[in-house]
């Protein structure tokens, strides 16, 4: 069963805050003891080809420091999921319904044959539930940014077309 309330801060953010709630912390914990973050080049096995683009984006845009080489798998799994979500969703885009193929329906009209849901919506949209999640766990949203206390760089890139809009 899941430990009801918040989510435990992480240790680093209590010690940058000074420990607001004056427990003790542990010292020794093996989270403290890694400060290397995570580099382009560390991408594990279990990536994907067609996900390295994604690798690539997350680790130059993710708040500095942010990512560590324990969060490696993490990372894997969310890039995975962020080209498995883009893949699914252009095929789904091709036709939102699809007719109903059987051998009892072959003497009907096309117009008269009943319709069901796009496979690849649903799969699309389980693709982006594990993205949303992963992404939260990850620091990607601004809702956890703001959680997690990762200060946004004031530096604009102009490559990226979302800052024009989103400011």
């Amino acid at each position: 069963m899941a430990t009801r309330g918040r989510k435990p801060a992480p240790i680093e953010l209590k010690l940058l805050k000074g420990n607001p709630g004056k427990r003790p912390i542990n010292a020794k914990a093996s989270v403290l003891q890694q400060p290397e973050a995570l580099t382009e080049d560390a991408a594990p096995g279990m990536l994907l080809d067609e996900a390295k683009p994604y690798w690539d984006h997350a680790i130059a845009h993710a708040p500095r420091g942010l990512l560590r080489k324990l969060d490696i798998y993490l990372l894997a799994a969310w890039c995975n999921a962020a080209y498995r979500y883009e893949y699914n969703i252009r095929l789904a885009a091709k036709s939102d319904v699809i007719p109903v193929r059987g051998a009892k329906l072959a003497g009907l009209d096309a117009k008269d044959r009943p319709v069901m849901h796009n496979p690849f919506s649903t799969a699309a949209r389980a693709y982006l539930k594990d993205m949303t999640m992963l992404a939260a766990e990850l620091g990607f949203t601004p809702s956890s940014r703001a959680r997690l206390g990762a200060a946004e760089s004031a530096v604009s890139n102009l490559e990226d077309p979302w800052e024009q809009i989103a400011g």
